[in-house]
């Protein structure tokens, strides 16, 4: 009689733990990782501006007053990333030296990141704000 207890006992333990992992699956099937692809984008964001600021195209854009090569680097990343930048002096203007947007990106009510990231040019401080969404097909 002992045995069959035992045995039972670690029936209905398996049956409770098999019940566990059914439940927790499907609560992460249902679940959404929004949040994880906001990161994604995050990082993304911030290794465009970082590969404009080492190639020299955010200070190219402020000194010679063009967005050309900044507009052509945006344009060959990622297809179902769209991207807009703005770049500021740092004394706090809201007018924008300088704006690049990706070609065929429309903002359509998508989540919209912001990174932003300093440099300097010519002994002057400005900022770069790069807008970034997934696009819309």
């Amino acid at each position: 009689m002992k045995g069959f207890v035992i045995s039972v006992d670690a029936v209905f333990g398996l049956i409770i733990a098999f019940a566990l992992l059914m439940t927790s699956i499907a609560y992460f099937a249902e679940s959404s990782f929004s949040s994880l692809d906001d990161v994604k984008l995050g990082l993304v964001s911030e290794d465009v501006l970082i590969v404009l600021e080492k190639s020299g195209k955010l200070e190219q854009a402020v000194k010679e007053n063009q967005n050309k090569e900044i507009g052509k680097y945006l344009n060959k990343t990622s297809k179902n990333l769209c991207f807009e930048l703005n770049v500021f002096d740092f004394d706090g203007s809201s007018i924008a030296l300088s704006t690049a947007t990706k070609k065929s990106c429309k903002k359509e009510g998508n989540y919209v990141i912001s990174t932003k990231r300093s440099f300097f040019e010519n002994e002057k401080i400005y900022w770069a704000e790069l807008k970034s969404w997934y696009a819309v097909n």
